[in-house]
């Protein structure tokens, strides 16, 4: 029942979609040791000038055709009316895609190298994924990294629920129809101890700075923000629960040890046109108690990722 604490707080069930995607280099080139801003910052300029419409001079905050242009629904998404109470003062809607860039940090590629990441797309996004491919590909054509190397898409690849993997482009062409929707899996916590590992840096504010310790509550509060998020702006008609406080104390009363280490990254940020150097935790977090009523929002989180930053791939978690 709803705000049951003993049971799995009702998750709205998210469409999404995890694409595989293999770059072929076409000559030398030297990437960053990161490459998930670098991949969203070249995504997002070749979607821009894949669907826009109206040329690079006409802002997107007061185009007439906002609403109906791919590149806001998938890359900037803006807040279309108000939101409710707990969703309010966001100064803009998450977006529904993460760039996953792997564990790949060598940053010198030769002709034919391969570079692999996998994107993620979310809600209404897995609706556009044709947009998304044909941006890939412009992407990699206009080349990566400082000196624009140029690259090729070699492969593009989905998962299906039953696990077959099924392709979506090889050798230059489209090779399958659109892929079916997934959804994240509601079970698998049957434990009373478990480790969440950060793989990636998590950075998430309260009280209005970057906290440097994490509980189980604050991380809790921080996956159900996410997931709302994502539900209210992207999924239509997601019937979602806002009485989730009980599932906040019941979080209170786990036992959490923590194993954490502050890790700073520099990422050269195209708005800014300079470096910036951001940071996040990293390690685990051990947990002890009565697990089930966490167990589909956990699963999830491993698949949208937690706190600020999602889109180049920050907050990626594993259960252990």
């Amino acid at each position: 029942m709803p705000g049951d604490p003993t049971t799995p707080y009702p998750l709205p069930p998210i469409p999404y979609l995890r694409l595989s995607l293999v770059l072929r280099a076409l000559a030398p080139a030297r990437l960053p040791p990161y490459k998930g801003s670098m991949l969203r910052g070249a995504f997002g300029h070749a979607l821009r000038r894949t669907v826009c419409a109206m040329g690079p001079e006409q802002p997107c905050e007061s185009c007439r055709l906002r609403q109906a242009c791919v590149y806001p629904r998938i890359f900037e998404t803006f807040i279309e009316g108000a939101p409710p109470p707990f969703l309010r003062g966001l100064s803009s809607a998450p977006r529904p895609y993460v760039f996953e860039p792997g564990d790949d940090d060598r940053q010198d590629f030769a002709a034919g190298d391969p570079l692999a990441f996998d994107l993620l797309l979310i809600g209404q996004a897995v609706d556009l994924q044709a947009y998304v491919l044909l941006a890939v590909e412009r992407m990699a054509r206009s080349g990566l990294g400082v000196a624009r190397s140029p690259f090729e898409l070699a492969r593009a690849e989905f998962r299906a629920s039953d696990g077959a993997v099924h392709s979506l482009f090889e050798n230059g062409r489209a090779t399958g129809p659109a892929a079916p929707p997934s959804f994240p899996t509601r079970d698998g916590l049957d434990a009373e101890r478990l480790t969440i590992r950060l793989l990636t840096p998590l950075r998430f504010k309260e009280r209005g700075h970057l906290s440097t310790t994490l509980d189980f509550r604050s991380l809790v509060l921080a996956m159900v923000r996410r997931t709302l998020e994502l539900a209210w702006f992207h999924v239509p008609g997601a019937a979602i629960d806002w009485t989730f406080r009980p599932l906040l104390d019941r979080a209170a009363t786990l036992r959490s040890t923590p194993n954490l280490a502050w890790h700073d990254w520099d990422r050269y940020s195209n708005r800014q046109q300079r470096k910036v150097t951001l940071g996040g935790l990293l390690g685990t977090l051990h947990l002890e108690g009565d697990l089930t009523p966490f167990a589909p929002l956990l699963r999830t989180a491993e698949i949208l990722h937690v706190g600020k930053g999602t889109t180049v791939g920050l907050g990626r978690i594993a259960i252990d």
